[in-house]
């Protein structure tokens, strides 16, 4: 056994070199979200929390570490995490016994940086009515209620409820009993009725969620403009000057919202109560989850609510996305001053905070899936882990649905749109076409989950410092990274790629370069803000426009690409050698540069074997002709090779979908 000082406490630890993670059974600090899976000796499986990190003092020797909290543990348990980070040493000396020591030339190992030294002692006295907790639902005062509209022509929908298990009714029974007691659902009659079902909650323990299934409401009702934001361009708003950082959850949100009393019966459902067997209709007094213009209607209520809270820009920016609120500020002063600002405008407004998720002036908060921290973003750990472990799809909605969760995590994984073409080419197809799931596919379905696992962090868009834009052109794509200055070298900001349209697609390599310079400078305004970019690509964007662009591309397109490219005065295009295919970046040392009109004249210059004049000596002298006709409402075409003289060579139907070309 051991004394193991954990600040003010001391406990007796028991040495255990086959436990991996050090364990207490008591709680010595606050349990955080982090959980792991343990196997006791009984071979049950359970969740257990780690407790917030603390530091542990061993005979002199400090680390900082999280425990975990299990207790169930008769002792409290010293793992092979501690004793590695101590570098500690095992002896078993002759008379039984086992000592443990710690070389000293070692200790200086164990130094850590401390950011940030002390908890933040948070008032929350200050604003007793705001936390979800402690309080009943919110309630937005100034919101007035919310009105549905039902399409023309659309009448009362009754869809039946589903058979649901006696496990999800007890799950989901309390939650029920506390949106009854607060006056969110009320009984009812309504010709309206869609099912209600219960969702089991991630991470098992047997909790529920009520989720109403609104598909055939939302089918009913008029949609509204969609005006939630783009996370990519609202995190391109995160000064890379803050460093520190609150987020905000609004617990049960839509629900603060009251929803008139004339489309209330629109979203009814039954209910039967296990203890008399008697079915009653509910229906929602306030606005309800899972119908289509909730999250616009929220954030547009709350959006109108925080109008007059203002941070100064030079002091930092506060962010919304539906009901997650993030505050990102320079000082960790004024983050505790304008956090404190905005739990009180939230408090007097009516709205709940979840203090269970509330991340209050760190330094590193995780908000939209994303790690934030002073000057970077990063991908976080649990979005890695959901994309990973998605299956191999078997249809083509389920690898629509693994594009749709690895492309939100697009910009951290370089030639994206190159890597995953073979599974966008795999989505193709009609409902009744067989799908095919062939070894190229499975590939790089686990191309792309590497490529996530090993994504780098990103810098944030600094407002003050230039960007670069490298752009090239890969197999009909569109690839390149933005990057900022950062000591001596360019460190990415995101990588872009995209799928050129299909005439750009079909253009000679160089002119490829110019549509892909295009179609990446769109994607990277999202993020410069209109700020000037210098785009750096191996051909001679300019010339290729001027000598090249008339011949091979439309006036409208060839107008497109110079204002964009040539007569925009915050674009500077500059020529740089070959990109390296694996970081998207010139070369170090390759000074060689591509001569695009020196190219073009030479190999793609007219066919020599092909006169403006009738051959003198020939073998054969052949004719094609094509048609097509139109039958029930379907085009089939045709086409023949004739030899001189009337016969026929070969003649046959072309496949759906192509036409017969006259010869020039």
């Amino acid at each position: 056994m051991v004394t193991l000082e954990i600040g003010d406490q001391q406990l007796d630890f028991l040495v255990d070199t086959g436990a991996e993670k050090s364990v207490v059974n008591t709680k010595i600090s606050p349990p955080t979200r982090e959980t792991t899976k343990v196997i006791g000796v009984s071979g049950k499986t359970q969740k257990c929390p780690f407790l917030k990190e603390r530091t542990c003092n061993l005979a002199g020797h400090q680390v900082k570490h999280k425990m975990l909290y299990l207790p169930d543990c008769p002792v409290p348990l010293l793992g092979r995490d501690i004793l590695s980070k101590l570098q500690a040493q095992l002896q078993f000396m002759k008379n039984g016994q086992m000592e443990i020591s710690f070389p000293m030339e070692e200790e200086w190992r164990l130094f850590q940086v401390r950011i940030f030294t002390e908890e933040i002692q948070w008032p929350w006295h200050e604003t007793p009515l705001v936390w979800a907790e402690d309080n009943p639902p919110g309630l937005a005062k100034y919101v007035p209620p919310v009105v549905v509209e039902v399409k023309r022509g659309m009448g009362p929908i009754c869809k039946p409820q589903y058979p649901v298990s006696r496990e999800a009714v007890q799950g989901i029974r309390k939650h029920l009993e506390r949106l009854l007691q607060h006056g969110i659902l009320v009984p009812c009659s309504s010709p309206w009725n869609t099912p209600l079902l219960p969702v089991k909650k991630p991470g098992g323990q047997g909790e529920y969620r009520p989720v109403q299934d609104l598909r055939a409401v939302n089918q009913a009702t008029v949609p509204l403009t969609p005006v939630v934001p783009n996370p990519y361009i609202m995190m391109s708003l995160v000064p890379a000057f803050a460093k520190w950082f609150t987020v905000l959850d609004l617990k049960d949100a839509f629900f603060c919202i009251r929803l008139a009393p004339v489309s209330q019966p629109i979203f009814a459902f039954q209910w039967e109560s296990q203890q008399s067997g008697q079915r009653t209709q509910y229906v929602w007094t306030r606005l309800p989850q899972g119908f289509q213009n909730s999250p616009t209607i929220f954030g547009q209520a709350l959006a109108k609510d925080l109008q007059d809270f203002v941070i100064p820009k030079e002091e930092g920016i506060w962010l919304q996305y539906v009901d997650d609120l993030l505050l990102a500020c320079r000082t960790l002063e004024g983050c505790k001053e304008h956090t404190l600002r905005l739990l009180k405008e939230l408090e007097e407004k009516g709205y709940k905070v979840s203090r269970k998720k509330a991340q209050l002036c760190c330094p590193t908060v995780k908000y939209l899936g994303f790690h934030l921290t002073e000057g970077k973003k990063m991908l976080g750990a649990e979005r890695k882990e959901v994309v990973c472990a998605i299956p191999t799809p078997s249809t083509r909605r389920q690898v629509r649905e693994f594009l749709g969760s690895a492309g939100y995590c697009r910009q951290w994984i370089p030639n994206f749109a190159v890597l995953a073409k073979p599974l966008y080419q795999a989505t193709r197809g009609g409902r009744e076409d067989p799908f095919e799931w062939t070894e190229e596919c499975q590939q790089t379905f686990k191309a792309l989950k590497e490529a996530l696992m090993s994504s780098p962090a990103l810098g944030l868009p600094d407002l003050e410092k230039p960007f670069t834009l490298f752009a090239a052109e890969r197999e009909g794509t569109a690839v390149g990274v933005l990057t900022q200055p950062l000591g001596s070298w360019q460190r990415p900001v995101a990588y872009l790629s995209k799928q050129l349209d299909t005439v750009a697609r079909g253009l000679l390599p160089c002119l490829r370069a110019v549509a892909a310079s295009v179609d990446l400078i769109k994607e990277a305004n999202k993020l410069t803000l209109g700020q000037p970019l210098t785009v750096k690509v191996p051909h001679s964007v300019k010339a290729l426009l001027d000598t090249k662009g008339p011949r091979w591309l439309t006036s409208e397109r060839l107008m497109k690409y110079e204002g964009l490219l040539c007569d925009n005065p915050l674009v500077t295009l500059e020529t740089c050698s070959t990109l390296n295919p694996a970081t998207l970046l010139p070369t170090p040392g390759d000074t060689t540069i591509h001569q695009c009109a020196q190219v073009m004249d030479e190999v793609f210059s007219s066919r020599p074997d092909l006169k403006d004049v009738p051959l003198t000596k020939v073998d054969h002298t052949l004719f094609t002709d094509g048609s097509s006709f139109m039958e029930n409402s379907q085009r089939h075409s045709g086409y023949a090779v004739v030899r001189w003289g009337g016969e026929t060579l070969k003649a046959g139907s072309l496949p759906r979908g192509l036409l017969p070309r006259r010869p020039n």
